[in-house]
């Protein structure tokens, strides 16, 4: 759906001038000494500092440039390029230099006190580089065999401080499975390592970085730290190593790029070859994680004249060591195997700071996974056909048809055709209205285990007792440039709802007449969303009179159906539903109407 403002004629006029200049430009980004591709690297309009990162194939993609639009490419250790987006189209392929090494020009050297104390002022600037937020793209894939056994794609609202990641508010998801051997690996929380991870605030759930420390005589007696090399000019920086003295798996070591004359931050690179912290948990309480290995790449820049993060990747191996509750999988499997490798890459991106969406319209207990906020959200075909995520590679569109025909699709309707059922951990306790399919609660009581309830006034109360029925109007928003898109589902919440009645069948007919009598609001909803020119606080006012319409209807309904133990009025409200959508909820669970 599409909104226009005043002034629609002159709109329309220069429609075709804008489809004409502006067009996609698609381009891999190289090394130009051994034409290699540079993964992630930045690639922004020079009009406004907005756009994307390279997938790792060095493959980008921007939607609308305008041909006389001027793109700027820049990788860590390489020099910037400016290039005409109508260059970029042509050639395909842009290549960056590496800057040059001057190693014999710098005065620090060695073990030198100056060192140690830069990469504390290194922290110490992290720590107080302030609160930042912006729109967050966040991917995730993990992989056993060479096989692809999870796949996760979201959208955030990311909310900083310095180098730490204080909070991720989901936007948008969606997460693809393969089973190992009929089980599923997921990580749980797929974005809560990269939140627990802070490399210049001590922490317990990750080893210790020298970037944590205030003082350069503990620094020194956990730390040897070296100077590899620098580069000169305003990208310039010292390409610092530090290696802990301790090798149990406490610290971590790695390499550091930053300014000596600023202390800021341009990249860091963390490793750990058997961690002994770390915050990954198996998923069977007799399971263990063996062998864990963790690998941090953080890229920083500059944002109206402040640090900010670009890009975080967080890869991580491990053993899974299954218990021995495993032990008659083994007996019905000859090939059951007890430990298996896993390996984990995910990466975070901040590709619009000083930005935020506008997160959907829809309660969820905010503790809750990500993978049961992904299932609680319909899925908005339309946001993600015009999302900015990476550039797919070939091998990740294999993975994706390897999801769809073999493993799950959460989150995904268009990219699941099968509408393969979900049982046990990714049952939703959510359910999407739809004409072909009806809903029933899974704690209904049966009608011979339950005394009839006699329908009078006190009867009504106490039948009220023995239901609790919530729906939410899902609504998602969009800023466009034609003023805002909606679009909006009627979701039923299992989370919060019950129903004790008696009477098998009365009660799956009540409850899906409640849940159609929702979705009649949810149509008046969005007629009046469609209307154009509606201002951000008109679609929230719409949002809530359709929620409070909604309680009137369904609540009307109840009280005077009694809560279904009035065949007649059920019949009545019943038709009402069947003219509206064409639901005829009696026949459907086999529930005669009584004779007029």
């Amino acid at each position: 759906m599409r909104t226009f403002g005043p002034g629609l004629g002159s709109i329309l006029l220069l429609l075709p001038v804008i489809a004409l200049g502006q067009r996609p430009v698609e381009a891999r980004v190289l090394d130009d000494r051994t034409s290699e591709p540079l993964p992630y690297a930045s690639v922004v309009l020079a009009v406004d500092g907005k756009g994307v990162i390279t997938n790792e194939e060095g493959v980008f993609r921007i939607t609308a440039v305008a041909e006389e639009d001027t793109l700027v490419f820049s990788y860590l250790g390489y020099r910037s390029v400016r290039m005409a987006a109508r260059q970029v189209r042509t050639l395909r392929e842009v290549s960056l230099q590496p800057l040059t090494t001057e190693l014999a020009a710098v005065q620090v050297v060695g073990r030198n006190d100056a060192l140690y104390d830069l990469v504390i002022a290194a922290g110490k600037h992290l720590r107080k580089a302030g609160r930042y937020e912006g729109k967050t793209y966040y991917q995730l894939e993990t992989r056993t065999l060479d096989l692809p056994v999870e796949g996760v794609e979201c959208f955030y609202n990311g909310r900083f401080n310095g180098a730490d990641i204080e909070a991720l508010d989901l936007k948008q998801g969606r997460i693809g499975l393969l089973p190992v051997q009929g089980r599923y690996m997921v990580n749980l929380n797929t974005s809560r390592a990269f939140m627990l991870l802070h490399p210049a605030e001590r922490n317990g759930a990750f080893p210790a970085t020298p970037m944590q420390y205030r003082s350069r005589r503990a620094l020194r007696r956990d730390f040897d730290i070296t100077l590899l090399s620098a580069t000169q000019g305003q990208e310039g920086s010292y390409h610092v190593q530090f290696v802990p003295k301790d090798s149990g798996g406490a610290f971590f070591r790695g390499e550091l790029w930053v300014d000596p004359a600023t202390a800021t931050v341009r990249s860091l690179e963390l490793a750990c070859a058997n961690c002994a912290r770390h915050p990954f948990m198996p998923m069977g309480s007799e399971d263990e994680l063996r062998d864990v290995a963790l690998q941090y790449r953080g890229r920083f820049s500059t944002w109206e004249g402040r640090q900010v993060i670009n890009t975080m990747e967080l890869d991580y191996a491990y053993t899974y060591h299954t218990g021995p509750g495993s032990a008659r999988l083994a007996e019905r499997d000859p090939g059951f195997r007890n430990d298996w490798r896993f390996r984990t890459k995910g990466m975070l991106h901040l590709y619009a700071p000083g930005e935020k969406f506008i997160l959907p319209f829809f309660r969820y207990d905010a503790v809750q996974t990500d993978y049961r906020k992904v299932l609680s959200m319909p899925y908005d075909s339309t946001f993600w056909a015009d999302a900015p995520g990476l550039v797919r590679t070939d091998r990740q569109q294999r993975d994706e048809a390897l999801f769809a025909r073999e493993g799950l699709l959460l989150g995904s309707r268009e990219m699941d055709p099968t509408g393969r059922s979900r049982k046990g951990f990714f049952e939703s306790n959510y359910a999407f209205w739809s004409a072909d399919k009806r809903i029933r609660l899974k704690n209904m009581v049966d009608s011979a285990a339950a005394a009839p309830t006699p329908a009078t006034a006190e009867g009504a109360t106490a039948l009220a007792s023995q239901l609790n029925l919530v729906v939410q109007l899902y609504l998602n928003v969009d800023r466009t440039q034609e003023g805002y898109r909606t679009f909006s589902a009627t979701v039923f919440d299992g989370f919060g709802s019950w129903c004790h009645l008696p009477d098998k069948h009365r009660p799956d007919v009540l409850l899906n007449i409640f849940f159609d009598l929702c979705e009649l609001e949810r149509r008046r909803m969005q007629a009046a969303l469609d209307v154009p020119g509606l201002t951000l606080e008109r679609i929230r006012a719409i949002h809530a009179e359709a929620e409070k319409a909604m309680e009137r209807s369904t609540g009307r309904m109840l009280k005077e159906t009694r809560y279904g133990t009035d065949p007649q009025q059920l019949a009545k409200w019943n038709h009402q539903v069947y003219l509206a959508l064409g639901v005829d909820n009696l026949h459907l669970f086999g529930v005669q109407p009584l004779p007029e």
